[in-house]
């Protein structure tokens, strides 16, 4: 069961993966694994777009029950296979190109178990207590992906 708590408006979570670190931060760096993962069940996604290393931009269209949706950032930092600091911001019904919502920042820290990874995110700061409760049902469905996707499961 993944740890996870409220450090005011941030929400931090914490997971062993029984994957080596470098398998872990690959699934989140190489399109093809990450469009697999990423969204908790009962998303769909229809473009991924990532260009993992400073500077480079990331965005996600998808739809689910409640409509379409984008999501999109910048990477602020990117260090193989240890970090990865993104900023993250959620358009409106899908517009792109329309205004952005409340941006935050996402941090993901890889830290090697022998065989294992604790992978660690701190995500916010956000801007209500509604957005917290949505984010961390969605990394927590994610993260069940994540887990399938690292065992080899189809």
């Amino acid at each position: 069961m993944p740890d996870a708590r409220i450090d005011s408006d941030t929400l931090h979570v914490s997971r062993i993966f029984d994957a080596s670190r470098d398998r872990v931060f690959e699934a989140w760096t190489r399109k093809d694994q990450f469009v697999r993962w990423m969204c908790p069940p009962g998303v769909e996604i229809t473009l991924c777009e990532i260009d993992v290393r400073r500077g480079g931009a990331w965005r996600i269209d998808g739809r689910n029950a409640q409509g379409v949706f984008s999501s999109s950032g910048v990477y602020l930092d990117v260090v193989p296979p240890e970090r990865l600091v993104f900023t993250w911001a959620h358009h409106a019904d899908g517009d792109f190109a329309g205004a952005r919502g409340h941006e935050t920042t996402v941090r993901v820290e890889f830290r090697s178990l022998g065989n294992r990874t604790q992978l660690t995110l701190i995500h916010g700061p956000f801007a209500d207590t509604e957005d917290f409760r949505c984010h961390r049902e969605g990394w927590d469905g994610s993260f069940g992906k994540l887990e399938t996707l690292l065992r080899g499961a189809p």
